[in-house]
């Protein structure tokens, strides 16, 4: 039971204090202290009135909404994603903040549906800084997790957000709490199967390792292009804008992929012709986004059959991002643009 963790997260979501909580249900403050650490539980007919002051439900307070497998959430968050596509921010924020509700203790849950909402929303979502605010919140309490991986990703995400805020120093703080890379469990776990005969076991974790690994070196060589566009370098950003595309190339990792630096580059300087001809070739060729699923260099790993309703998150993505960017609005005006615009509507 984590009845300490619920009581924990609910009294800070309701900014209460562990006095204003104590006074509220006719304890001490030592008392709600205890709960928090685990120490001693509140007596059980303080339960209905600690739900209540909570603004959660009992079954919430005493987790029993907690165990949820992957295949659940997963089926949780995309019908989070679909809601933001369909019904708009405020449905699927509405949605997402009751199923962290119901799920107060799973981490997974509550990283997932917050980095979702995080994605879908734009400058234009009305109240956006009340949702980012929550957002913030929903980050800065799971960062704390026990476990490793949640910590470390949620701690990253809110890193970046901060980052993005230009809040600086906060990012510095949230980088420093990130442990060092060490050597790798992952590898060790690969090794460890093939000396156990357990092959197949292994090509799994080294294919899982070369398509991470290969994507996060299309992701720096884009960041790389992005320093050197910064600082105006542009007769150095060819070298790697065809580094990129022969990554993807090597990789496996769908066409579309191909493009994505040359259009920021494009967009960078303005070129209206170029911008529109990638814009045009990237909508094309949408679906090849997972073509990795194919490739037989990741023939080992399991993956889930992609759906019509990922190749339409895309879209919704790419058409926001295209709307709402200011560097991309000198293409408004073009009569390419907006069909380009009507094609991602589709």
């Amino acid at each position: 039971m984590n009845i300490n963790k619920v009581i924990r997260k609910y009294r800070k979501e309701a900014n209460l204090t562990q006095e204003q909580l104590a006074i509220c249900l006719g304890v001490s403050a030592p008392a709600v202290n205890k709960w928090e650490n685990g120490i001693s539980y509140p007596d059980i007919t303080l339960l209905s009135p600690l739900a209540r002051v909570l603004k959660i439900n009992v079954d919430t307070l005493l987790s029993f909404n907690e165990a949820l497998t992957d295949k659940e959430i997963d089926l949780l968050v995309d019908k989070i994603a679909k809601m933001a596509q369909t019904e708009g921010y405020q449905k699927a924020y509405e949605q997402g903040a009751e199923l962290i509700k119901e799920h107060a203790t799973c981490e997974r849950l509550i990283l997932s549906i917050t980095s979702i909402l995080d994605c879908f929303l734009t400058q234009d979502v009305e109240n956006h800084e009340g949702y980012e605010a929550q957002i913030l919140l929903w980050y800065e309490l799971i960062a704390t997790s026990e476990k490793p991986e949640i910590a470390a990703m949620a701690t990253t995400l809110l890193g970046s957000k901060y980052i993005k805020k230009q809040e600086f120093e906060k990012a510095q703080q949230l980088i420093d709490r990130i442990p060092p890379a060490g050597y790798d469990k992952q590898f060790m776990q690969a090794t460890l199967f093939k000396d156990q005969g357990k092959n197949e076991e292994a090509y799994q974790i080294y294919e899982q390792m070369l398509l991470k690994n290969a994507n996060e070196l299309v992701s720096i060589i884009q960041l790389i292009i992005r320093l050197l566009v910064q600082e105006e370098a542009f007769n150095k950003t060819k070298k790697y804008v065809d580094l990129g595309k022969e990554v993807v190339r090597l990789f496996d990792l769908g066409a579309y992929s191909e493009s994505t630096a040359e259009l920021f580059l494009a967009i960078e300087r303005r070129e209206v012709e170029k911008s529109l001809e990638i814009l045009e070739q990237m909508v094309a060729k949408i679906e090849t986004i997972s073509d990795f699923r194919k490739s037989d260099l990741y023939t080992h790993i399991k993956f889930k059959e992609p759906q019509s309703s990922d190749y339409d998150m895309v879209k919704s993505m790419l058409k926001r991002g295209l709307e709402n960017d200011d560097k991309s609005a000198f293409l408004k005006g073009e009569p390419r643009f907006k069909t380009i615009l009507k094609t991602l509507d589709r």
